[in-house]
């Protein structure tokens, strides 16, 4: 099924598609952006990407992404916005009342999220002949739970975690661009391969996504941030935008403030094929001082997960 409409102000046509019909019957879609030009060799790179919303809400045509959108495809960039299932929409703070509870619920509904992500990014494998792209040059990106999504298929891919069949043989994401995002984990970060370049952008004020790994429970484990990510990385190439004193706000600023870098960083991708390299970028903004960073477990369950109405 295919339905085409114009997005946004530009005359790039949008293509929606179903991609699957998961197990709970959820219609799982994407939007298709063309891209505008072409590589000499007729295969584009292309960009999925994952909205945010704590997996309880968002979606994947919401006005505020779309501009973009039609950045990238303007630039060559094919893009595509996709649904994944929300399974934390009827998790309620008073049911993670333990870390145990809560780093289940959470993990759960990051692997749930994480089996679109790989489902849709199969269609658009098994489709990259027929839309002139080249299926090596595949970037995921996404905001808050969408960059924890992005950054937990990675991380499975690089760890051997990904089901059998669940993406085409030997297929790994050319680059990572993850927008306050952080990897659900027990133990330590560890990476049994090298994971694809990334590109991350993390306020060190967020009480909603962890900055750092001070969303762990010894024993229980819970989100590593961007800060423990790239120490996990050590000399790995990434480049890690830290921004002083902004909060959670920083999932969203970087479509706007940082896409001409993102569109750098995927075109880097392709010319050199190596990508940046290990980079730590401090940005601060005047006058912004003694701000919170001891967020803390509970902070984190307040911020991800709303009380019951009465």
């Amino acid at each position: 099924m295919t339905v085409a409409a114009v997005a946004g102000a530009t005359d790039i046509k949008k293509e929606t598609y179903v991609y699957n019909v998961a197990d709970n019957g959820d219609t799982l879609r994407l939007d298709r952006y063309p891209a505008r030009t072409s590589d000499p060799n007729g295969k584009s790179q292309a960009m999925i990407f994952l909205f945010g919303g704590g997996f309880r809400n968002g979606q994947r045509d919401n006005g505020y992404y779309v501009p973009m959108f039609e950045f990238m495809a303007e630039n060559g960039i094919e893009t595509f916005s996709i649904d994944y299932r929300l399974a934390l929409k009827d998790v309620w703070y008073e049911d993670v009342d333990t870390p145990e509870k809560m780093h289940d619920a959470l993990g759960g509904a990051i692997d749930v999220a994480v089996e679109d992500l790989l489902a849709a990014t199969s269609f658009i494998v098994a489709h990259s002949a027929e839309w002139g792209l080249d299926p090596k040059n595949i970037v995921t990106s996404g905001s808050s739970a969408g960059a924890i999504t992005s950054l937990q298929a990675e991380y499975y891919i690089c760890n051997d975690k990904v089901p059998q069949g669940a993406l085409p043989s030997g297929f790994n994401f050319a680059g990572i661009v993850p927008m306050a995002g952080a990897i659900s984990s027990s133990e330590p970060l560890v990476w049994k391969c090298a994971p694809a370049p990334i590109l991350m952008f993390h306020g060190d004020a967020d009480g909603v996504v962890p900055f750092s790994d001070n969303g762990i429970v010894d024993g229980v484990g819970g989100l590593w941030g961007s800060e423990a990510i790239s120490r996990s990385l050590g000399v790995t190439p990434h480049r890690f935008h830290i921004v002083h004193g902004v909060g959670h706000e920083l999932a969203a600023f970087p479509m706007y403030d940082n896409r001409g870098e993102i569109l750098d960083f995927i075109r880097s991708l392709k010319n050199s094929g190596t990508g940046p390299r290990a980079i730590t970028i401090n940005e601060y903004i005047p006058g912004v001082t003694g701000y919170r960073t001891d967020f803390d477990q509970e902070d984190f369950r307040k911020a991800i997960f709303p009380k019951k109405q009465r």
